[in-house]
């Protein structure tokens, strides 16, 4: 077996926003060295001076220096059928795996992290960063905070564990944990695991039919995939997943509430076997207005899983209750005329005044349930744009942000809206999804009401 150890140094940010300036690669057997590679890389864009003081690269080092794109192939052939080791493994991972993706190249190797194999292999340390442990072990550290310094002494650290009884045993458990063999269904490609990116959208698990047994969303699409087949539990349908799946696939979203409504109406479009939130939805607290055997308007909380009826629904009936005594307040109604009990106003309120306001109410009531959530897009260039009418979902697409710039509450942004309504993908009613919508219609989107 091989290990590549590997460091890089980057511009900070993440491994989506910002770039890798330096990398180096030493490739061991676990024993002795067998190969190293290092090679400074522009990243195209200014490196931040708290960053040049830390690593000592400067924007004139890396002037001339290849791009990722130049040392992408030379590289993913010194990592090929290695062991990917490093200090903070995640870090450094993570960071090459965007990077290679941007250029379509698909890249996932098993991991070792020397910060936890050192725990396990050298317990009782007060301190596990690289520089600490290259202190107490001894081992010789030079050019700190440069890629190959780093990598050397990260090597000569791996070498160490991998002399000790403890740290063999957690190499070999680190592995068998890791591998993806372990745990993914035998029959589906490798490959379609990699693709999957690490953002909010759809997955769909498919049979030899290629017809879903399964639709779900995330906000972290790969992380999701993954937990349904790792882990010691042996549900029923993980079983029939690693049985009868066949391949995935996936789709951007851009948000999650986005997310959430493509995941609805797909699963409403196939009726996947092994989906069943749909099928059984759960019950939310819905304030309803109805009208009395004498005529009168009233207002109560109701437990329903639809929203027929609702002016609004709510997670809880504490948080219904609230918003109700605070809409009877802030509208100067009788709570009861209103079947709520006998607490009024401060100022006595008669019958026909409270009639009138009662009307009034209710039309603010249902014109607030209509309107269009504006949320991110699958690129920078797009929004995901949810039209609502009276709590009800009613369609749903992806615009160009140009579209949407400006004041989208005055006159001419709601024409613009309705406008790009027409182009949206029609949505038929569903109680889960409405139900969801109006418990969480003020919660953490953008809402703009139509006027």
């Amino acid at each position: 077996m091989k290990y590549a150890i590997v460091d890089i140094e980057t511009t900070g940010g993440t491994r989506k926003s910002r770039g890798i300036t330096e990398v180096a690669v030493v490739v061991s057997d676990g024993q002795n060295v067998v190969d190293t590679w290092s090679s400074l890389v522009n990243p195209f864009e200014p490196i931040p001076a708290r960053i040049s003081a830390l690593t000592g690269i400067t924007d004139d080092m890396v002037e001339d220096a290849p791009g990722f794109d130049d040392v992408a192939e030379h590289l993913m052939g010194l990592l090929q059928d290695c062991v990917f080791v490093a200090h903070n493994v995640g870090f450094d991972f993570a960071f090459l795996r965007g990077h290679f993706e941007a250029m379509d190249m698909s890249f996932n190797r098993p991991k070792l992290c020397t910060v936890r194999l050192s725990r396990k292999a050298f317990p009782g340390l007060p301190r596990y960063g690289l520089g600490a442990l290259c202190d107490a072990m001894d081992i010789p550290h030079a050019d700190r905070h440069r890629a190959l310094g780093d990598a050397k002494a990260t090597t000569v650290l791996f070498h160490k564990i991998m002399a000790s009884e403890r740290g063999q045993l957690a190499v070999v458990d680190a592995l068998k944990r890791g591998t993806r063999e372990q745990w993914m269904p035998q029959h589906v490609p490798a490959k379609e695991f990699d693709a999957l990116p690490d953002e909010p959208g759809v997955y769909w698990f498919l049979d030899a039919t290629g017809k879903p047994l399964y639709i779900g969303m995330s906000i972290h699409i790969q992380k999701r995939v993954r937990s349904h087949f790792s882990g010691t539990t042996a549900s029923s349908r993980r079983q029939i997943l690693m049985r009868d799946m066949r391949s995935l696939k996936h789709e951007l979203a851009g948000s999650e509430w986005m997310a959430t409504v493509m995941e609805d109406v797909r699963i409403r479009a196939h009726w996947p076997p092994l989906n069943r939130a749909q099928k059984q939805p759960r019950a939310y607290r819905s304030v309803v207005h109805y009208v009395d055997r004498q005529g009168r308007n009233r207002l109560a909380v109701r437990a329903q899983q639809g929203t027929r009826g609702a002016l609004r629904t709510f997670h809880s009936e504490a948080s219904a209750r609230k918003w109700l005594h605070q809409q009877v307040q802030d509208h100067g109604l009788r709570f009861d005329l209103l079947g709520l009990g006998a607490l009024v106003p401060e100022e006595s309120v008669s019958v026909e005044d409270h009639e009138s306001r009662f009307q009034e109410a209710l039309q603010v009531w249902k014109q607030a349930s209509s309107g269009w959530f504006c949320e991110r897009g699958r690129t920078p260039e797009e929004r995901g744009f949810i039209a609502v009418r009276e709590g009800h979902v009613v369609g749903y697409g992806f615009v160009e942000a140009d579209d949407l710039r400006g004041d989208l509450t005055s006159q001419e942004g709601q024409e613009r809206l309705e406008a790009l309504s027409f182009g949206l993908h029609p949505v038929a009613p569903s109680s889960t999804l409405d139900a969801r919508l109006r418990a969480e219609m003020a919660s953490n989107l953008t809402w703009v009401e139509a006027k």
